[in-house]
């Protein structure tokens, strides 16, 4: 069995998917990873979508130091660097359809799934060489990562009926309380 970073609650109610040593940026994996974090799996699916036709983009808010600013941004209420990682995108989507057909057998809703948790490492770097000038030899590295993905289903709250002043405290600064003493004709 396959150790997750984190164990979910609600073992019956969850789906879980993972992948190791993807060939593609971890840097990219992690800022789209980020970008789906929390969203219910077809709002999700529809954003990696959305990328992947240039329609939407993933913004870099830890590694996006040689990216150019996008105003597609501004929809995420961010006015910085953005891309398209397509590699990184497609990857999710396969890793979300994976988890989502990891949910046949158990008794979970598919359309009441969310993005619970999901964690990007880096992965041991490929290692090549580049021959340079003069004789020279540089590495060549590649920065590939593993992900993890669980998908939970959504709890249905039910909203608690307010008790009456039953049990609740009322708390007044001082300039309340000398107020209240002052109405009242006590002396400070």
């Amino acid at each position: 069995m396959v150790k997750y970073s984190r164990e979910p609650e609600n073992a019956a109610k969850v789906a879980k998917a993972r992948a190791s040593d993807l060939r593609t940026s971890f840097k990219n994996m992690r800022e789209t990873a980020m970008a789906i974090k929390g969203l219910e799996l077809s709002k999700a699916k529809k954003y990696l979508n959305n990328v992947l036709e240039k329609k939407d983009v993933v913004p870099l808010r830890r590694f996006g130091g040689s990216a150019g600013r996008s105003n597609l941004c501004k929809k995420h209420n961010f006015y910085g660097p953005g891309r398209f990682p397509e590699k990184s995108v497609k990857h999710l989507l396969d890793l979300l359809t994976n988890a989502e057909s990891n949910t046949e057998g158990k008794d979970i809703d598919t359309e009441n799934l969310y993005i619970s948790h999901i964690q990007v490492n880096q992965a041991c770097k490929g290692r090549r060489r580049t021959y340079r000038a003069h004789g020279r030899i540089n590495a060549y590295m590649s920065n590939p990562c593993h992900v993890e993905v669980i998908l939970a289903e959504k709890d249905e709250f039910v909203k608690k009926p307010e008790e009456e002043g039953a049990g609740r405290v009322v708390r007044k600064t001082k300039k309340q309380l000398a107020a209240a003493r002052l109405k009242n004709g006590a002396s400070a």
